[in-house]
């Protein structure tokens, strides 16, 4: 079964997003093992503090784990469904396992991103740190559901 592992700063405060994960985590876990590691978040109130500090323990957790990293940045690069979709496929046909991290409120410093083996835009546009892990969940869901043949994405 094909590991993903979204690694992830800070926790869910609001009922919805937290629903929402839960019903996105439950329906993958049927065709991927899905690990949500939550690292805690700064408490800093100096913001760039805040980011370096959230940064270095992103970097500890993932020098823990293997395989394929794809960091979840405004930078990176945007991708179709079906586009996403196929990555993942090419990923669990070769066995890697894979790691998304997804930062603090605040953002990521550089070296996170050279860790990375790519970098993933979920949208053009800002979007709070919980509905980030909402979308993302269920575009890994929907991607699942395009290699699958299901009638989920049209």
């Amino acid at each position: 079964m094909h590991h993903i592992t979204l690694l992830c700063v800070g926790s869910l405060k609001f009922s919805w997003a937290k629903s929402a994960c839960e019903d996105y985590a439950d329906r993958l876990s049927h065709s991927l093992k899905l690990e949500i590691v939550e690292l805690p978040a700064s408490r800093s109130r100096e913001l760039e503090q805040q980011r370096e500090e959230e940064s270095e323990r992103i970097i500890q957790a993932l020098e823990k784990r293997g395989g394929m990293v794809w960091v979840l940045d405004e930078r990176g690069k945007e991708m179709d469904s079906t586009t996403f979709s196929k990555e993942l496929q090419v990923a669990k046909d070769r066995g890697d396992a894979m790691t998304f991290v997804l930062g603090g409120a605040y953002g990521l410093n550089d070296t996170v991103r050279k860790k990375a083996n790519r970098l993933l835009r979920l949208s053009a546009m800002t979007l709070p740190h919980e509905l980030c892990r909402v979308v993302f969940l269920e575009q890994l869901y929907r991607a699942q559901e395009i290699g699958r043949g299901s009638g989920y994405h049209h």
